[in-house]
């Protein structure tokens, strides 16, 4: 499955890529401009790194928060999947590659977690 089919399917996240931070998901695709979600993607990403798992796990369930609250109806998943598309077609390899490895990371976070990812029906 592909970065994109995966973002269109998983619920929502924030996401480095480059020098920004972006809420990508099921149900957004927006650039983060609140410094309280880039310091609490910072956290997160020391707690991961240095295996602190009650504290990772604080800042992965925020992050979840925040990208719920980041949605703003009308749900248009084409425009949606448009949107997200020309984003991620506009990346250089690397941080292509940087944007797939945290996909990967999350999924694997949010199993060990939340539980089990949910599935388009």
């Amino acid at each position: 499955m592909s970065v994109l089919e995966r973002l269109l399917q998983y619920p929502g996240f924030v996401y480095r890529i480059g020098n920004d931070q972006y809420f990508l998901g099921k149900w957004l695709c927006r650039k983060v401009e609140d410094t309280d979600v880039s310091d609490c993607r910072a956290m997160y990403e020391i707690c991961s790194a240095a295996k602190e798992e009650e504290e990772t796990s604080l800042y992965f369930q925020k992050l979840r928060a925040y990208s719920d609250f980041a949605v703003v109806p009308p749900y248009n998943p084409q425009g949606l999947k448009e949107k997200m598309g020309a984003l991620l077609g506009s990346l250089s390899d690397g941080d292509s590659s940087g944007l797939e490895k945290q996909v990967e990371q999350f999924a694997l976070d949010y199993e060990r977690l939340v539980g089990p990812l949910p599935s388009s029906r």
